[in-house]
């Protein structure tokens, strides 16, 4: 199951085990300096929380999260590679900064220096040092002076056990994979009009349309959960999502309010907050009992579970943003031929919204329940404007956010040989075929001699 974080947007993952980490910390100040190319944010703590961090494009941002922490009242500076810095503290006490980038600046790496934290960016800069908030230039030394006021734990070497994952996305080689979930089926017919239209008629000729539209379109491949009256289970709409290694999730309904027939239109529905927490559990539940714990080329820990937990925040974070997004763009096109009943898509916990490392919207295409949308709900030309709405909304998030794979650092290319089969080169490669299938955005296991294959490591 491919879990492209961000669709274009996350360029590096770095998951990172301190000497020394606390709960319920402070953020004192943060002070900017910078040297030639170089500028470093010094986050200074009394102690240093959990932190992980990513960097983000378009525009280009760094982004860190401190578990557990707060800051009030810090002046947030800029200057050289930065352009502002942002902090918020989330509902779950996480508190994140977000560095926005200059033009030619990129994240070069963060590392903890005692008590406090320090990034470094290169590039975007004038080539002049500055200084700001308290920050002190010593000598050569890009780095800000630490403060004297209280002397910090001596720098600990990194262990060969600590997590050093890091993983970049890459250019979307293979076709991009859209699956579509029209709703109900079989003895399940979902909700119905007073003519005796069912939903799980009306959706199946959306997806179908639907279908059709990505099907002529390069570079995408579209796939069906179900394809004629059938019934499909809501754990099994998922499990064909991530058996076709699905980049996109859309699930199709109608909507029905029986007290009210005049209500209708279109909108979106994206992952609630609790349907998410179900969902990571659900997932590090997976990786407990699974011997198989890559997913994108990233292998989750078989000791480590507060690992396996960041990790699945930080897919979560990303897939819920980037459906967000795009339920904002199918929104925007139903308005184009229909009322919208919702501009700001709502959150529900729908179970096939479920995956936490695929983007996944669910679209209340209309309402069964209103006399005149239910009469043009059963033309195929009212089925075919809300499945051209869906597919531009797509092809609008897409040009936003052009499609990229998670690759690990370090890796190379291997050509097919005649012979060679998938499982010999994942057991020579010592990775499972699943991480193979990840990488290479592979949709079966056959070979073709020649064929170029991406591997997570070696030579």
């Amino acid at each position: 199951m491919p879990r492209w974080l961000g669709y274009g947007l996350l360029l590096g993952i770095v998951l990172v085990s301190p000497a020394c980490w606390a709960a319920g910390a402070t953020l004192e100040s943060v002070h900017l300096s910078t040297h030639g190319s170089t500028t470093t944010v010094r986050f200074d703590f009394q102690h240093l929380p959990k932190y992980r961090y990513f960097a983000l494009g378009h525009p280009p941002r760094a982004v860190i999260d401190f578990d557990g922490a707060r800051a009030d009242g810090v002046p947030s500076p800029a200057g050289g590679g930065v352009g502002n810095i942002r902090l918020a503290r989330h509902a779950d006490g996480t508190l994140r900064a977000v560095l926005d980038l200059s033009a030619g600046a990129e994240l070069s790496g963060v590392h903890a220096d005692g008590h406090d934290l320090v990034a470094t960016i290169e590039g975007g800069t004038s080539g002049t040092n500055t200084a700001s908030h308290g920050a002190q230039e010593t000598g050569d030394s890009p780095l800000p002076a630490k403060r004297e006021k209280r002397s910090a734990p001596p720098a600990t070497a990194a262990r060969d056990d600590d997590p050093k994952a890091l993983y970049r996305a890459a250019a979307e080689t293979g076709p991009v994979v859209v699956v579509i979930d029209p709703g109900h089926g079989g003895h399940d017919s979902g909700t119905r009009a007073a003519s005796g239209l069912m939903e799980k008629t009306v959706v199946l000729g959306i997806a179908k349309a639907l279908y059709a539209k990505l099907k002529a379109t390069p570079n995408i491949h579209p796939v069906l959960t179900r394809d004629s009256d059938t019934f499909v289970t809501l754990p099994g709409r998922v499990k064909i999502a991530q058996k076709h290694h699905a980049n996109l999730f859309i699930s199709i309904h109608q909507n029905a309010y029986p007290n009210d027939h005049s209500v209708d239109g279109g909108t979106c529905y994206v992952l609630s907050q609790h349907g998410a927490s179900d969902a990571k559990a659900a997932q590090l539940a997976h990786f407990e009992n699974s011997a198989d714990r890559n997913v994108a080329g990233v292998h989750f820990s078989d000791t480590d579970h507060t690992l396996n937990a960041v990790l699945t925040d930080l897919y979560q974070n990303a897939s819920i943003d980037d459906a967000d997004d795009l339920a904002h763009d199918i929104i925007g096109q139903f308005a184009k031929v229909e009322p919208i009943y919702r501009h700001t898509p709502p959150r529900a916990n729908f179970a096939v919204l479920r995956d936490p490392m695929i983007p996944s919207v669910l679209c209340e295409t209309a309402f069964l329940s209103n006399p005149k949308q239910a009469r043009k709900l059963a033309t195929s030309h009212f089925r075919d404007q809300l499945a051209g709405a869906i597919y531009q909304g797509i092809m609008t998030y897409f040009r936003k956010h052009p499609p990229e794979r998670m690759q690990p650092v370090g890796g190379s290319i291997y050509t097919v040989k005649s012979g060679d089969t998938l499982s010999e080169i994942a057991s020579r490669e010592n990775v499972s075929e699943n991480v193979l299938m990840d990488i290479n955005h592979l949709h079966t296991k056959t070979l073709k001699v020649g064929q170029k294959l991406e591997l997570p490591g070696g030579s």
